[in-house]
């Protein structure tokens, strides 16, 4: 009866089958001791969002040589994948987050001028954030203007995309994350005694 009155079944459908299939592939191409899924980061708290703002992340120690994988979609896709994983009970793949949600971990604010204090508070309760240095249509490397990159450090980003991540010919802008290669001390949610020195030695 539902499908017949559903005209969405193909769509869902078929985002379910992308979906198994990115699901199949990690299982089949990484190891499972060299991956962190949210089942890693929940442990035996109730939900994952409150094991975060609880008892945080791995340790970065504990973390070398592990890869997370995560959806970048919202909408259907998302949703499709909750359906079948509530609570990202059992995921491979973590999901770009709302407020306030079970799976709430991971956040992707690309305004970090206008939203800072909002970015802000998610690192401070413990959330991942991503965020952005420029766009193309925004002008940013045409103005050489870092005001948006600068303001995604400050803020707290733990990832920050750009389009210009190393020196090009003929543009002067260029994003480099200060006395990071490419890892920093996080202004917002790092300890006192970080230093870049000590992040790359456990990174390396």
């Amino acid at each position: 009866e539902w499908m017949e009155q559903s005209t969405d079944n193909t769509a869902i459908v078929e985002l379910q089958n992308l979906l198994d299939s990115i699901e199949q592939e990690i299982i089949e191409f990484w190891p499972r001791n060299k991956t962190i899924t949210p089942d890693d980061v929940r442990g035996n708290s109730e939900t994952l969002s409150r094991a975060i703002m609880e008892n945080g992340w791995p340790l970065l120690d504990d973390s070398r040589g592990k890869a997370m994988f995560i959806l970048l979609s919202s909408g259907e896709l998302r949703q499709s994948y909750h359906d079948k994983f509530p609570g990202l009970i059992e995921a491979k793949m973590f999901t770009m987050s709302e407020t306030g949600s079970s799976e709430a971990a991971i956040f992707s604010d690309t305004d970090p001028v206008g939203n800072a204090d909002e970015i802000r508070a998610l690192v401070k309760d413990g959330y991942i954030v991503r965020s952005r240095a420029d766009n193309a249509e925004n002008g940013e490397a045409d103005d050489n203007n870092k005001t948006r990159l600068n303001a995604a450090i400050s803020v707290g980003a733990h990832s920050i995309s750009t389009d210009y991540p190393a020196k090009v010919d003929g543009i002067d802008y260029w994003v480099e994350i200060p006395e990071g290669n490419p890892v920093a001390c996080n202004p917002v949610s790092a300890p006192t005694d970080c230093t870049p020195e000590r992040i790359n030695k456990v990174l390396n």
